[in-house]
């Protein structure tokens, strides 16, 4: 029996409203909780398809092409329904996202909400991998078509979910993907009159949710990471990079880091001091201050330690990485800078400064002598031909889960050695780098990697004694001595001499600051003796902490817990580490709650069902095979998003581009393998897998040079070369599941959900193993490690195929040997 177009179209529709389910769930999850949660979906996604896979092993039944297309339209009316039945339960499940406490011990009560929250929204997955499976295992033969309606509909859902985060916001967009989810179920159901009301009830249900919504609000996130009620807020946007909030005005100064004199002194000054708060993801601040276009209202903000550069320079051509609300732009053009470049990443940040809080600051970003770019800022910096003299960059990061950042903790292109690389080449003669910092005094780790890197940089850009370029300068209150202060890190692009080491001391201390280091100076503090070590090295290896130079290959700068810090109880207490390790703790609980779901619902039901049934085990060869391939395909989908990265300048253009792609292509692969005789399976992926592994060890070899040279681009052609650079890739990992299902299924049809549940296991283990691998050995080896994979899977491919002809030998030779 073949597949019919209606069927291939809600196995597209069905997958397309996954995928989208999954972006948009990330995006939800780092509002909710930590952006490290945002890791969650891809699990939950994963571990539902496979769950489902291995309820209808206990149904074979199921499986048979008529009884297949009656239960799959029951159960895509059930997701339809289900996805917004279930995100209203998740809005109150009391969570709170902090699961260990001061002391570094667990809470077992946060764990077990998570348990529940990991369960209640595998859900949706468990029935849309439902449909998938009943569809893959009522049609073997054209598995093929079916993967490749999959991954097509995938690809297209991720594009989806970008234009509805941006259009609707969160819950609506969710609303919209039931919405789609419906129209999935009527074309399963098409033609059948007594099901079709039930559909047309989902589309009505779902349908009348998103407009209803739209027209009136009803439904809006309010949570607070911190717990309890969010503070009411004055505006909102969402997008796919963060949902932004904006919310009453202060009347008090923001500073990022000033000694209590100099606040005592400020207050006294007077000024124009209201600001109205700018949260990411209801976090990461950024403040919007009052401008009535007059400066010497805002001289105050020189005050700050991130503005300490401007002390040292007059009348500076400025670069502001990260401007946000426009507070680092302000005090740039109150020093006297005569043009203001601010390059922001997020234009949902940019949009509300120039929207509803346009009057309110002064139409800052509307000035003559301000220039605002809405683009990543190392991929602006590399292709601009700008010089500088002050490059500013004060507290840059958001705990947002951006487009790669979701499957990846915590990657920044921003803080490599490369990119200061750039940074150094983009400075004018007497141009200055500066770059602010949480500063730890007693363990000051994220100021020392923010050093190494720094000094990487400029020793990659050809300097000959960076330490003659770098000055570092804190704030540390005394009142809260062993919390965090600030930093700032200077580069000047020339050496300081005697008479700027000088005039910075002088400035440091009328400000109340502390000269960590600058050249010439005896150092005091851990940061300055480092710099003056004359083995870098030794150092970085000796300390306690991952202070080593970040790089565009291995870009994870704020990850500076090992493992061996975990139990640290000094790490534990601080703000600036215990996010850093929440990650982790995450990675870990993530992977723990997969194992021991994997275990209940998955491995441990097949293997006692298949025992007690007297069903024939798929042989080790088989299940292992699969497994491969679902460690090898996220092991390549994860670090080739974080590479593209830089390349394309933002986040979502990387999660597009390397989902669109992947799944595309892959989809093309598994149409084309669709086609292939039965009887030239397993000579075609003799050919394939080498072909795959050899494609993929130059891809990590050489992708990097490709991309360099094709940065000064423009963003159309980047994307054209990033979906050409990850078109072959994708066309053949596109064949080897759905060629081997098709292989299996013809002798072995029952252990299909085996296969299914496997893969899906492995898939969530893979991705965690994929950020590890990457964090600990960089991008390169992580691709070379996948091609290792994919070759074991190739292997294993053989060894099964082998025995399989084995038993058949076996067989014909019992049916014709004679009895007596």
């Amino acid at each position: 029996m073949k597949t019919t177009r209606h069927l291939l179209l809600g196995v597209f529709l069905i997958s397309m409203g996954a995928l989208a389910l999954e972006v948009v769930l990330t995006r939800i999850f780092s509002v909710t909780m930590w952006y490290h949660f945002a890791f969650l979906a891809i699990s939950m996604a994963l571990m539902g398809s496979a769950t489902a896979g291995v309820t209808l092993y206990f149904f074979p039944h199921l499986t048979r092409p008529e009884a297949a297309q009656k239960w799959i339209g029951r159960a895509a009316v059930a997701l339809a329904i289900a996805v917004p039945i279930v995100f209203l339960i998740y809005l109150r499940i009391p969570f709170r996202p902090v699961l260990m406490n001061r002391e570094g011990a667990f809470s077992l009560v946060q764990l077990g909400w998570l348990a529940l929250i990991y369960v209640l929204l595998s859900i949706p997955f468990f029935l849309s991998g439902a449909v998938l499976a009943l569809t893959l295992s009522g049609w073997p033969d054209d598995a093929g078509r079916v993967y490749a309606a999959d991954l097509i509909g995938a690809a297209l859902g991720c594009l989806l979910s970008v234009a509805a985060l941006s259009r609707l916001g969160g819950v609506n967009a969710l609303f919209l993907l039931s919405f789609v989810l419906a129209l999935a179920a009527t074309a399963f159901i098409y033609g059948r009159r007594a099901w079709m009301i039930t559909a047309g009830i989902a589309l009505l249900f779902t349908g009348g949710l998103l407009v209803s919504n739209v027209a009136r609000p009803w439904l809006r996130i309010v949570v607070n990471k911190a717990g309890g009620a969010e503070p009411a807020i004055v505006y909102e946007k969402w997008n796919i990079h963060s949902r932004v909030t904006v919310y009453e005005p202060d009347v008090f100064p923001f500073f990022w880091g000033i000694s209590p004199p100099k606040w005592e002194e400020t207050i006294a000054a007077g000024g124009r001091w209201d600001h109205a708060l700018l949260l990411i993801d209801a976090v990461a601040g950024t403040p919007i201050q009052s401008f009535d276009g007059n400066l010497d209202t805002v001289q105050f903000l020189r005050n700050d330690l991130t503005a300490i550069a401007y002390h040292l320079i007059d009348s500076p051509t400025t670069l502001v990485i990260g401007p946000g609300g426009g507070r680092d732009v302000l005090t740039a053009l109150a020093t006297g800078a005569p043009r203001v470049t601010a390059v922001e990443v997020n234009p949902a940040v940019i949009e509300a400064v120039q929207g509803p809080f346009a009057e309110f600051a002064g139409n800052l970003y509307s000035r003559p002598d301000v220039e605002v770019v809405v683009a990543d800022a190392r991929g602006y910096i590399d292709r601009s031909p700008g010089i500088y003299d002050v490059i500013q960059a004060s507290l840059i990061d958001t705990w947002a889960a951006g487009g790669s950042g979701a499957f990846a903790l915590s990657e920044n292109s921003l803080y490599t050695r490369e990119a200061f690389a750039s940074y150094f080449d983009h400075l004018s003669e007497a141009g200055v780098l500066s770059i602010s910092r949480w500063y730890l005094p007693n363990r000051p780790a994220e100021t020392l990697r923010l050093v190494t890197t720094g000094l990487a940089g400029w020793e990659a850009a050809g300097v000959e004694d960076p330490r003659q370029h770098v000055a570092v300068i804190a704030m540390i209150d005394p009142a809260r001595a062993g919390t965090e202060g600030l930093s700032t890190t200077l580069f000047k692009r020339q050496p300081f001499t005697p008479d700027e080491v000088a005039g910075l001391q002088e400035v440091a201390g009328s400000f109340g600051y502390q000269v960590l280091y600058a050249p010439g100076l005896t150092p005091t503090e851990e940061v300055g003796r480092f710099i003056t070590d004359p083995d870098h090295d030794a150092f970085i290896a000796a300390y306690p902490l991952d202070i080593s130079p970040a790089t565009d290959n291995r870009p994870f700068f704020f990850n500076l817990i090992l493992l061996g810090d975990l139990l640290d109880p000094a790490l534990s207490g601080s703000g600036v580490y215990r996010t850093s390790m929440e990650a982790i703790y995450i990675l870990f609980a993530v992977i723990g709650v997969t194992a021991t779901l994997s275990a209940l619902f998955i491995l441990g039901p097949l293997w006692l069902g298949t025992k007690r049934r007297g069903l024939k085990r798929p042989p080790a060869a088989t299940l292992a095979y699969f497994g491969a391939l679902g460690l090898a395909f996220m092991m390549v989908e994860i670090p080739t998003m974080q590479k593209l990265t830089v390349y394309l300048g933002q986040p979502v253009y990387s999660l597009a581009v390397v989902l669109f792609s992947l799944l595309l292509f892959s989809g093309l692969g598994s149409w084309w393998s669709g086609r292939w005789a039965a009887g030239r399976i397993a000579g075609n992926l003799r050919l394939a897998f080498p072909a795959l592994a050899v494609f993929l060890a130059l891809h990590a070899a050489l992708s990097s040079v490709v991309l360099e040279s094709t940065l000064h681009l423009g963003l159309a052609a980047r994307l054209v070369v990033a979906v050409l650079l990850l078109s072959a890739l994708g066309f053949l990992m596109g064949m080897p599941f759905p060629t081997g299902i098709r292989w299996v299924g013809r002798r072995q049809p029952s252990v299909v959900p085996w296969l299914w549940g496997i893969n899906g296991v492995t898939s969530v283990l893979g991705s965690a193993l994929a950020t590890a691998l990457a964090i600990h050995v960089g991008f390169r080896l992580t691709l070379l490690v996948a091609a290792l994979v994919y070759t074991a899977a190739g292997l294993l491919f053989l060894a099964a195929a082998r025995h399989t002809a084995t038993e058949t030998t076996e067989l014909a030779e019992a049916a014709v040997r004679p009895t007596f």
